[in-house]
């Protein structure tokens, strides 16, 4: 064998191996969830998630070292890695969790040797073959078939089967509350219980925060009921809080504007491929984010954008809204995704540099999302077509990120960018729907602040073009160079002017510092004046008093964690509480 050979063998069975150590110890981590919800140790789970969330990273670095070292002047040479490819796809042919190993090799891949664009000759792109060609040892979900049985008993079963260490408040109430659902559920459907071929319930639990989910779906034929039953940890035991079969509450629950779950399966992309069928509106990759396969979910985002780009001739365009002072936006009207580019220069007001921005995203990234941050997935050295941009979009771009884009040819080289969900600006959504829903946007959008605040985060700019609504309805902040947690700001309270110049000058006669922020302010812009301000300040007229933001910075303070929870829980006004 020759050297050449030898080196490649050797770095595609690093590639390999050190992807392995690194499976073994985000599964070593995600198993813990199940330790801290038994023993509520929230704070240690915040740690955790944390924790899991760096892991990738940790090893790429690891490995990009190593084959340095291996490949040595072969590292710049495309040849190699043209060799390197299908040594690697041999070594990795029978598994089933391929398709994610795939995307550890691109991602050492890019940090090595790809600066611009996707190369297809030497990175992998089709990630769905192999699962179509192998068999999976053991399924991940277990079958429960009705029979004879009533649904209180086979319950009884499917709880025992999770072997949880944990003990029930009042299980056998639940139990019985979940059958009376579910006979209702399915007697709507079907007309019949008995109708139902069978129930296929996830082995894996899917923790999250304070929260723990159990995953499944009812069958007849080829209609599919989906079923999340969560459970609530509460300190005298734990309680089925509620049962979830609405598609679009099963989506909320898996929502790409909360935190991922850890969630334990042998079989990663089994677990996706039994959840697609239940959620179909969603793309894959927003599904491989929510169980913590984020960096594969971007792999998978960028072959989705390919895809629709060679299926379709949409052309990208100025994504509507208000135009930023930090970012351009734009976006593809067919597609669910919006593209954002930092800016070469800020407006007068930003007082920072392109580094804080993306400091900013990392600590979203990072943090509880509570369901009120979009998540952001970050790239560097895409590539598109030229004619797939429309003339206002293009010269955007290359007109105010000239040091991030640029023309090569009939290419457009964009060097890094952020994608997020696409959302409708709150101040648009306003415009467009009627009072009644305009109303409702506005309490979200009150209790979105005030959600956030509760998980010790504090938005900055609060104008309503930052905020996006959902197409359940639901108002998301999505704008993050301000954005900063709670302890770093300086709530204060406007003083009296100390004579009637003051009062009259038009002026501020105060002074304020950076870290400055006065609530009084946010009455005259969070909403306009009108039927929806009136409701505003119906719920929200505390945010608008200092004392709401120092005592949210004292409860912080005293190490309190808010409980969020992605449905809607009994007469609980905001979605979370202080405990």
């Amino acid at each position: 064998m020759s050297r050449e050979r030898e080196a490649i063998v050797l770095a595609a069975e690093t590639i390999r191996n050190d992807f392995d150590a690194f499976h073994v110890e985000f599964k070593q981590l995600t198993r813990k969830a199940a330790d801290i919800f038994n023993r509520r140790a929230w704070k240690e789970g915040q740690q955790l998630a944390m924790t899991r969330l760096d892991l990738y990273r940790h090893y790429v670095s690891k490995t990009e070292e190593s084959i340095r070292s291996i490949l040595k002047d072969g590292l710049e040479k495309r040849k190699t890695w043209k060799m390197l490819k299908p040594e690697f796809a041999h070594l990795i042919d029978q598994r089933r969790d391929g398709p994610i190993v795939e995307s550890y090799f691109n991602s050492v891949l890019r940090k090595l040797f790809i600066k611009e664009g996707i190369d297809e000759e030497i990175e992998f792109i089709d990630f769905e073959r192999r699962v179509i060609q192998t068999n999976p040892e053991e399924p991940i979900y277990k079958r429960f078939y009705l029979g004879n049985d009533d649904l209180e008993t086979i319950w009884n079963r499917i709880i025992r089967s999770y072997g949880f260490q944990f003990k029930f408040k009042h299980l056998e109430e639940d139990i019985g509350r979940i059958s009376t659902a579910i006979r209702q559920k399915v007697q709507d459907t079907f007309g019949r219980v008995e109708e139902v071929d069978q129930l296929d319930m996830i082995r894996s639990v899917f923790y999250r925060n304070k929260g723990a989910y159990l995953v499944g779906k009812i069958t007849k034929g080829n209609i599919q009921i989906p079923i999340v039953i969560p459970l609530v940890h509460f300190p005298d035991g734990v309680q089925i809080d509620s049962v979830l079969f609405s598609k679009n509450d099963i989506a909320i629950v898996f929502s790409f504007s909360r935190s991922y779950f850890l969630v334990d399966s042998e079989n990663p992309v089994d677990l996706i491929y039994f959840l697609r069928p239940l959620m179909r509106h969603k793309n894959m990759s927003e599904l491989y984010a929510s169980i913590g396969y984020n960096r594969h979910a971007k792999t998978v985002l960028i072959k989705e954008i390919y895809r629709h780009l060679e299926y379709s001739d949409d052309r990208f365009v100025p994504a509507p809204g208000i135009k930023g002072m930090v970012m351009v936006v734009f976006t593809l009207p067919g597609f669910n995704v919006v593209f954002k580019v930092i800016r070469d220069k800020f407006g007068p007001t930003k007082n920072f540099g392109r580094q804080h921005v993306i400091d900013c995203y990392r600590l979203v990234f990072m943090h509880d999302r509570v369901g009120r941050l979009a998540d952001a997935m970050e790239y560097e050295y895409l590539e598109f077509d030229r004619k797939r941009f429309s003339d206002e979009a293009l010269e955007e771009l290359l007109t105010h990120c000239s040091e991030t884009c640029h023309v090569e040819g009939d290419k457009v080289m964009i060097k890094h960018l952020f994608t997020e969900r696409k959302l409708t600006p709150l101040n648009i959504y306003l415009e467009m729907v009627d009072e009644q829903r305009g109303k409702a946007a506005v309490v979200d959008y009150g209790s979105a602040v005030k959600e956030l605040a509760a998980a010790n985060i504090f938005p900055g700019d609060l104008l309503l073009k930052n905020f996006g609504v959902t197409r359940h309805g639901r108002v998301i902040f999505y704008d993050y160079d301000e954005l900063c947690f709670l302890d770093q700001v300086n709530f204060r309270k406007i003083p009296p002017p100390r004579n009637p110049e003051q009062m009259y000058s038009g002026e501020a006669w105060y002074s304020a510092a950076e870290n400055d922020v006065f609530p009084e302010e946010f009455n005259a812009f969070m909403v306009p004046r009108g039927p929806l301000k009136d409701t505003f300040m119906e719920y929200h007229a505390d945010l608008f008093d200092v004392k709401f933001w120092k005592d949210m910075q004292e409860l912080h303070k005293n190490g309190q964690m808010a409980d969020f929870f992605p449905y809607k829980r009994g007469k609980v006004k905001l979605g979370f509480s202080l405990q």
